[in-house]
């Protein structure tokens, strides 16, 4: 019987502890400077900044107002914010173009970000040298798009930024905005300093525009639009930078409820396009692309929050069934996966909020377990995460 459960669960086992000690050495890897941009006085880059916005008409008036105040620091004729007003109040259209931005207004039987993007890309197609994509809830912070500017201008054609949390002021948030945290020292900026694409996420993401103009139009996904571009670019080998001087405020979601969808959308996306480019990924790797290969492989991660679950669930049954190999590598696993959040994460935020956050895991985790009941659903609709409007 022993060993029945031990050949049973050692495939469950295998890939929950390799997850773990690739994000590890990820980890590891962050705490090693990644490249600088070097200077370059090659002029002002002209930028199109696309901010979808479905429904939320005040929060995207509270984020247009502390944008277009960057008119001030970064030459108004060097730049266009444009809203692509999804179902948005005529109203707030008015308002959102007496602030100085320009709104391009659009309609679908099924809206997804992918859609607004292509109609927005097709009616603002010349004059523009970069564009900066933002979700209707960020603001950008001072020197954005200098810094962005900076690295258009030394050649770089697609650059992720740093999504700063807005908000912590419900235990939700608070651990959504650690989880983010630590996926971007991973992720992005690991994965750089190994010589690997940072992944994207979905805002504060910049790119030349011929590249995105021909990316975003081989999209299709209805949602995660941002793992389809990963694996556009790396296929193509295009190289996806990180800088954490490029920074927006992002609010987290603030409730267990819209976490749960949220992550369920994300899930249903990461496995779909990992299912349907395994086989390519293979190839691409024969082939020296290496990039492409490891976006894809990226995509096979367990979900983070259930993970540390799993993995305690195996070293409990390695106790009970007096099974060395399943007590000890899940052993190793559980240490390597909280070692590795140990090394991204911010300490002393972790020791002031510790009671916060150890009362609020078992609630985060099941969370995330109720998630991937939203997966099929978020196949077949675009299932949207609404922000609530914090002042920041």
């Amino acid at each position: 019987m022993k060993t029945l459960f031990e050949i049973l669960l050692a495939p469950v086992l295998i890939y929950l502890t390799v997850s773990a000690l690739y994000q590890f050495v990820l980890a590891v890897a962050s705490k090693y400077k990644t490249k600088d941009i070097q200077p370059v006085q090659n002029g002002l880059t002209r930028f199109l900044v696309l901010v979808p916005a479905y429904k939320e008409d005040a929060i995207i008036k509270y984020s247009t107002a502390k944008n277009m105040s960057l008119k001030y620091e970064y030459p108004r004729g060097q730049f266009d914010l444009v809203v692509i007003a999804d179902q948005l109040k005529d109203e707030t259209k008015k308002e959102l173009k007496q602030l100085g931005a320009k709104v391009h207004s659009v309609s679908f039987e099924k809206s997804t970000k992918v859609k607004s993007l292509q109609s927005a890309i097709k009616a603002y197609d010349k004059g523009y040298d970069a564009v900066v994509v933002l979700d209707a809830d960020n603001v950008m912070e001072k020197g954005f798009l200098f810094k962005a500017n900076q690295w258009i201008q030394s050649g770089a054609r697609a650059i992720q930024g740093l999504r700063k949390a807005a908000n912590n002021n419900t235990s939700t948030a608070l651990m959504d905005g650690l989880s983010e945290a630590a996926n971007t020292e991973m992720l992005c900026k690991g994965a750089n300093s190994l010589g690997l694409s940072s992944k994207l996420s979905g805002s504060a993401m910049v790119f030349n525009f011929e590249l995105f103009k021909t990316t975003i139009n081989q999209c299709e996904a209805i949602g995660g639009f941002d793992k389809e571009m990963e694996l556009i670019l790396t296929r193509k080998r295009e190289f996806i930078d990180y800088t954490a001087d490029m920074a927006v405020l992002d609010q987290k979601v603030t409730s267990t409820n819209a976490f749960t969808k949220q992550r369920g959308r994300w899930l249903e996306a990461q496995y779909t396009f990992f299912k349907k480019s395994f086989g390519e990924s293979l190839s691409n790797l024969a082939e020296g692309n290496v990039d492409f290969f490891h976006k894809v492989m990226q995509l096979a991660l367990p979900p983070r929050a259930v993970a540390p679950f799993a993995i305690l669930l195996l070293v409990v049954c390695g106790i009970l069934l007096n099974s060395s190999f399943l007590g000890v590598t899940a052993t190793i696993a559980f240490v390597g996966l909280s070692l590795s959040y140990l090394f991204v994460l911010p300490t002393d935020q972790l020791f002031k909020q510790s009671l916060k956050i150890l009362v609020s895991i078992p609630k985060i985790g099941w969370a995330a377990i109720k998630s991937l009941s939203q997966m099929k659903k978020s196949k077949q609709e675009f299932i949207h995460t609404k922000h609530e409007l914090i002042e920041a």
